[in-house]
């Protein structure tokens, strides 16, 4: 059985995600945990495209993403290679 966090705050601090793509003027589409739930393709989620630096918007780049308390993106920078 696996423990449940002390915090649930730290589950915010940097979630992975992946770039799906930009479709929508303003919103970039990504998938947050990739590789855990609906059939390990992850969440998709819509993020406001000036939270995300435009060198991270390109389709397949792996990002972790901070959130807020209100799921607000606070900070997005790029997963390095390894990381997980």
């Amino acid at each position: 059985m696996t423990e449940e966090p002390t915090n649930p705050h730290s589950l915010l601090e940097g979630v992975p995600a992946v770039v799906l793509g930009c479709l929508i003027q303003g919103v970039v589409r990504v998938i947050l945990l990739p590789g855990a739930g609906l059939a390990d393709g992850g969440a998709p989620a819509d993020i406001p495209a000036q939270s995300i630096p435009p060198d991270l918007r390109m389709p397949n780049t792996t990002l972790w993403i901070r959130f807020d308390d209100n799921w607000e993106v606070v900070r997005v920078w790029r997963r390095q290679e390894g990381e997980s």
